[in-house]
């Protein structure tokens, strides 16, 4: 069985909003502490990574939830450019040092070195500022708002409706943006193009969490699947974007790590291939589908639980 239900109670959409909500601010404030003691790349990028789960949380849950404007998506956006300088830097120096640095012989592999050497005095000086903007009056304003409203939730309208038809259609139209997207059907997608793409797969990834952890299913099948597309356009982001940084500097400027970069990005587009092709197989039309008004997500049969939208 695709989803699980780990949880009999019903819920309401509010309550869903609260519980979701609520989490991510804890785990916000958490990895907050971690980032301030210690420097690490694995604070840094958990901290980014609940950053932006509050952000998909709150419009997730946008005409629902009433939180003040000092902890809005807006001001999260501020905190999410610092922690993303720091964590861009962190995974390029990671791909040059781990990954190409073993391929580059010569006078090359000194350039690489004395590139890296760089990447570090940037990556500290990109930390300073992060640090600088968690201990600013700015960002204090931003954790007090989110957790007085963790602490005494303001809503909007929507308040009785049940939260598994409204997670439901918001999978549903995530789904969609996934399945129609250009770069889903086109046979040689822009660089630019796969990057919205994973950011539709990425938001549709905490949508199928946000409902897991408030309406009880664990939608196994589909997350994974959309893991799998997520960490695949990643990863060929991140070798795009060494490839356009290479490229700044001059045709043929690195012929031993340009080979490398592009060899590598060849195997992840056709890993990309294969998890895009598994993607139309699941999101295929079922032949029957329970209308939004009835509680598809709840007291599941044996037979696999789909998303609604079929791509083709």
């Amino acid at each position: 069985m695709t989803g699980t239900i780990l949880v009999p109670a019903a819920v309401s959409v509010r309550d869903a909003a609260h519980l979701v909500i609520g989490r991510q601010v804890r785990e916000l404030r958490r990895q907050e502490r971690l980032v301030l003691k210690d420097h690490s790349v694995d604070g840094v990028h958990d901290m980014r990574v609940a950053t932006r789960r509050l952000r998909a949380a709150m419009a997730v849950y946008r005409g629902v939830v009433d939180v003040p404007k000092a902890g809005g998506r807006r001001r999260l956006r501020w905190v999410a450019r610092r922690l993303g300088r720091v964590r861009d830097l962190d995974v390029r120096a990671a791909l040059l040092r781990e990954r190409f640095l073993p391929h580059v012989e010569g006078v090359e592999a000194a350039h690489v070195v004395a590139m890296l050497r760089d990447l570090r005095t940037r990556r500290a000086r990109a930390y300073r500022r992060l640090a600088k903007g968690l201990r600013s009056p700015r960002y204090r304003r931003l954790r007090e708002a989110l957790g007085g409203w963790v602490r005494e939730p303001s809503f909007l309208g929507e308040g009785e409706v049940a939260a598994a038809r409204w997670m439901a259609e918001a999978a549903d139209h995530a789904a969609q943006r996934v399945s129609l997207h250009e770069a889903m059907r086109g046979s040689q997608p822009s660089a630019e193009s796969l990057h919205d793409l994973r950011i539709a797969v990425k938001w549709l990834r905490y949508t199928l969490d946000f409902h897991g952890e408030s309406c009880g299913l664990a939608y196994d099948a589909e997350r994974a699947l959309t893991r799998d597309l997520q960490d695949c356009l990643g990863e060929m982001r991140d070798h795009d974007l060494l490839l356009a940084r290479l490229a700044r500097q001059g045709e043929g400027a690195w012929p031993q790590l340009s080979a490398a970069i592009v060899a590598a990005r060849r195997r992840l587009w056709r890993r990309f291939l294969e998890v895009r092709r598994r993607w139309h197989v699941r999101t295929r039309q079922a032949k029957t589908v329970a209308p939004l008004d009835q509680p598809r997500f709840v007291n599941l049969d044996v037979t696999p639980v789909q998303l609604r939208l079929v791509s083709g």
